[in-house]
């Protein structure tokens, strides 16, 4: 055991050391008194900028009619992190899927793209070595329930550090360079967690994630298949109760435009990555998270997405263009082709998708 714990130390210290491969420079980082990660780090958002850091997934991401895209994408489905079972430790494969939707400038959004995946590693080596820590002179047997409460918890931690990071920055600014350096951003972010045949879904905001299920219904004697949508997350709109119990409690106050609720009518969430100046109005970036839930043999597609696809598209809609994709071109993939309907039909807001066959 001692020489495990030996290997994790020099482990984090490789991973801490090397310039990381979302740009991110990390200098010092350890586990504080709360769990979170303290740090001190260099965040360059010249390189990379609009690229998707995407491995072996289906997206598509397109700016519209907005001036610019702040939207970002990252996905990886063979994500190895540390596990410890019967045999010791090893390595368990976890698919990653997140969409930030930034408003008010990519800065927010871009940021947490860049560190998401790296976080979220650390986050599971630091939870991992603490258990290993318990069993100590024990034998170890295989703990699945465990090893998911660990992924969720470096999730929830993840996001949770993502936001205060973003706020620390913003806060040592002036009002002015604040302005200058666009600095008051905010964004969403879904993350999907897909391990072993189940999946955990954490919001912050409105962007959606929803499964494709097949359903076979009988009528007029025949058999006809179809996909029925099934949301994973609720919208964080000022308008729900609890959310503007929330607000209100907080000194902020919750109107009505366009037929829409807004924070200090300046927000249209009233969760979000940043936006640390609606934070002191009950702003929060806490995500709400799903229990795991293990996936049904007839569960097709898993789809996350920013909301400018369901401006004129209803998650439904979006299982029946992937069950009857005929409608487009033969080379699109189903990615692209929600991305393009949507803007057919009418969305101008920051378009992406990551769709992923299960």
């Amino acid at each position: 055991m001692e020489g495990f714990k030996i290997s994790v130390l020099w482990l984090a210290i490789f991973v801490i050391l090397i310039p990381s491969s979302y740009g991110v420079y990390m200098t010092r980082m350890m586990a504080n008194e709360e769990g979170g990660l303290s740090e001190r780090s260099e965040w360059d958002l010249s390189t990379g900028s609009l690229q998707n850091k995407t491995v072996n997934c289906q997206f598509a991401t397109f700016q519209g009619h907005r001036e610019y895209q702040e939207d970002r994408i990252v996905c990886d489905l063979d994500m190895k992190i540390p596990h410890l079972g019967k045999n010791g430790l090893g390595e368990g494969t976890v698919g990653v899927m997140a969409v930030f939707d930034g408003h008010i400038g990519e800065e927010a959004s871009e940021m947490a793209s860049k560190l998401l995946l790296d976080y979220f590693y650390m986050h599971a080596l630091f939870n991992t070595s603490e258990l290993m820590e318990q069993y100590e002179g024990v034998p170890v047997t295989e703990d699945e329930i465990t090893h998911l409460e660990i992924l969720k918890e470096a999730l929830l931690r993840t996001i949770r550090d993502i936001d205060f990071k973003f706020s620390q920055a913003s806060r040592i600014c002036s009002l002015l360079e604040a302005f200058e350096k666009r600095i008051f951003s905010g964004s969403t972010a879904t993350v999907a967690l897909l391990v072993d045949g189940k999946i955990l879904i954490a919001n912050v905001g409105d962007s959606k994630a929803l499964l494709c299920t097949k359903k076979i219904q009988s009528g007029q004697g025949n058999l006809t298949a179809s996909l029925s949508a099934t949301e994973l997350t609720e919208n964080h709109s000022p308008g729900r109760d609890d959310e503007r119990a929330r607000v209100e409690a907080s000194g902020g106050i919750v109107v009505t435009l366009w037929g829409k609720p807004w924070v200090n009518a300046e927000l249209p969430m009233s969760r979000a990555i940043g936006d640390v100046y609606q934070k002191r109005f009950g702003v929060i970036a806490e995500p709400e998270m799903t229990g795991w839930q293990t996936l049904d043999v007839n569960d097709r597609f898993l789809v996350v997405s920013s909301d400018g696809i369901f401006e004129s598209m209803t998650p439904q809609d979006v299982c029946d263009l992937i069950h009857d994709s005929s409608s487009c071109l033969p080379s699109s993939l189903l990615a692209e082709c929600i991305v393009n309907t949507a803007f057919e039909k009418g969305s101008v807001d920051n378009l992406s998708v990551i769709v992923v066959p299960l």
